[in-house]
């Protein structure tokens, strides 16, 4: 029995040991190495970084006024109102100064007086110049009389041809008359009122604002006044409309740095044909601001940044060449790189810390 026992634990440590060899040599199969792949790479290059600077502004109209009375006088009609559209020359408002038209009446009474004076004078001058070609009929003293009389007469014609147009102009002045199209945005007064420079009120009669083409100020900081130039495009967007984005150009540069705030101003001209846009809305513009000089510029993928240092790898006779350099700007997937390269330089396009100087590399050109 006992022999038995032994015999049959003998056989079992036999299939174990069995077993155990056959699944070890599963664990040692292995497949064989794969050919290595060329790296990726791209040529350095050259570009003019671009840059946005975020500026608020205010919408303002191309074109406003106040429009005030020029001579004292009562309001006697208003034709428009608040949110009326006006053409240049449409009438505005009448006033009433009786004093003015009773200038104006005798003015030009005074004009056909001398008018009448005058066409006598110079008659009665003709008539004696005729009679003058008979010997002794005319005296010569007579002849000077009556051409002094008809020059003067002439004299006052002109002065009372000035002073009736002045008189003129004065009443017309009870008529305000539009200076551009637009669109009233104000009325302060209501006739009856006493109205002009020595009035009671200082108020302006109508204010009158241009929707169809409006402004946009920005104050450029010092710092950037050089990047900016006309006929940038410049977008910004307004909150009554968040969702869309509105263009317009720079059109003038104040080239001039006001010492309060350390900012030049600048205006943008926005086309507003369909008047969604209103002056005095609160704008958010992006402005754009270039470099001086062109960067280099590889994609961000081909830095390499470590606690040490930060490097892109240059592939220069099949061999890697860890170059040193400090990142700039990014833009759409490429990063403005300084650094001991060049245009044309070609660098890993992803770079990796498993790679050593001087390490022999195989590449292949790649787009970006």
């Amino acid at each position: 029995m006992t022999i038995a026992r032994s015999f049959l634990t003998l056989c079992l440590a036999t299939g174990l040991l069995g077993s155990c060899s056959h699944g070890d040599t599963k664990e040692v199969v292995t497949e064989e190495p794969a050919a290595d792949l060329p790296y990726d790479a791209v040529q350095v290059t050259a570009a003019q970084p671009t840059r946005s600077l975020s500026l608020p502004g205010e919408l303002d109209s191309y074109y406003q006024t106040d429009i005030y009375p020029r001579v004292n006088s009562y309001l006697k009609r208003l034709h428009v109102d608040i949110g009326d559209a006006v053409r240049p020359g449409q009438l505005l408002a009448e006033l009433e100064a009786p004093e003015l038209t009773a200038a104006l009446s005798e003015a030009l009474s005074q004009l056909k007086a001398s008018q009448a004076s005058y066409s006598s004078s110079r008659a009665a001058y003709h008539r004696l110049l005729v009679t003058s070609r008979t010997a002794g009929a005319v005296s010569p003293l007579n002849l000077e009389q009556a051409h002094a009389k008809a020059l003067s007469d002439s004299l006052l014609v002109t002065a009372g041809r000035a002073h009736y147009e002045a008189a003129s102009q004065m009443a017309g002045y009870l008529r305000i008359t539009a200076p551009f199209a637009g669109v009233v945005t104000e009325r302060n007064l209501a006739p009856g009122a006493f109205v002009g420079p020595g009035g009671q009120t200082n108020l302006p009669i109508v204010k009158i604002r241009q929707l169809s083409r409006l402004r946009l100020r920005l104050a450029v900081p010092e710092a950037y006044v050089g990047s900016i130039h006309v006929r940038d495009t410049v977008r910004f967007m307004v909150r009554t409309f968040p969702s869309e984005t509105f263009m317009g150009t720079i059109s003038r540069v104040a080239n001039s740095v006001r010492p309060e705030t350390r900012s030049e101003q600048i205006e943008i001209d926005i086309p507003n044909v369909k008047n969604r846009l209103r002056p005095g809305m609160f704008a958010t513009a992006t402005v754009p601001v270039n470099a001086a000089k062109s960067s280099l510029f590889v994609p961000r993928s081909a830095v390499v940044s470590t606690a040490e240092r930060t490097y892109v790898i240059r592939v220069k006779n099949n061999r890697a060449e860890l170059v040193d350099v400090q990142k700039g700007d990014e833009t759409m997937g490429q990063i403005q790189v300084f650094g001991p390269l060049k245009v044309g330089d070609v660098v890993l396009k992803a770079g990796n810390e498993e790679i050593t100087n001087e390490e022999p590399l195989r590449v292949e050109l790649a787009g970006r």
